[in-house]
């Protein structure tokens, strides 16, 4: 669990400059991906998975963004199209301010193997 984030903290309006995790290694065929949201104050969390190649700096998503909007374990699996990494980005909803932010996780992807 050293790739995790651990208890961040964004406020409302980072939507053009999203928050990345660093990239991870795919160990599997299926993931389940998870977001743990601690505390929220006035705006939404949301997050995707992006996958890539080694030799492609081109990120492609694994789903559709997803959007918490209540403190929650949320969480979605989906197949990684043979991709070799994973990272998970986050924005959140709403303007600018330093009253409304979301604490949260990143929970270390599950992976199974469908061989």
């Amino acid at each position: 669990m050293t790739s995790q984030v651990q208890g961040e903290i964004l406020y409302a309006g980072v939507s053009t400059n999203p928050v990345y995790t660093p990239w991870m290694p795919v160990r599997g065929d299926i993931a389940t991906f998870g977001v743990e949201v601690i505390q929220r104050n006035g705006t939404n969390l949301e997050w995707l998975v992006e996958t890539r190649t080694l030799e492609s700096s081109t990120p492609s998503e694994v789903f559709t963004t997803q959007t918490v909007s209540s403190v929650v374990v949320d969480k979605f699996t989906s197949t990684t199209d043979s991709k070799e990494l994973v990272r998970y980005k986050f924005t959140t909803t709403g303007a600018v301010s330093t009253t409304n932010f979301v604490v949260f996780r990143a929970l270390q992807p599950s992976w199974q193997t469908d061989r």
